[in-house]
């Protein structure tokens, strides 16, 4: 069963700097905490940057640049975490992979 947004990005327990705060990306199925970029060629063809455009062609379906980062936990589930910004408005979301 899919988990919710609150499972799937939580704060850390990590301790860090007071101005800083750090988020724990858990899998969206199952909720592991170990993950890791995708075993799909080297470390950097795990991560896509596409250019600023004014084009829906996100993964989140938003307009503008992004950031897809490939992912995968121990359990073998596959998906994408996406930073997405248009004009100033920031976008964070999980996608299943392909």
């Amino acid at each position: 069963m899919a988990k919710s947004h609150h499972e799937i990005l939580a704060p850390s327990t990590h301790s860090g700097p007071v101005w800083s705060r750090q988020w724990q990306l858990m899998c969206p199925a199952c909720g592991d905490e170990i993950i890791d970029r995708a075993n799909r060629g080297p470390d950097h063809e795990s991560v896509t940057v596409s250019p600023d455009r004014d084009e829906y062609d996100s993964p989140l379906g938003t307009r503008g640049g992004y950031v897809r980062i490939d992912l995968e936990c121990s359990g073998g589930h596959s998906f994408a975490f996406v930073i997405g910004n248009h004009k100033g408005a920031e976008f964070l979301g999980v996608i299943p992979s392909k």
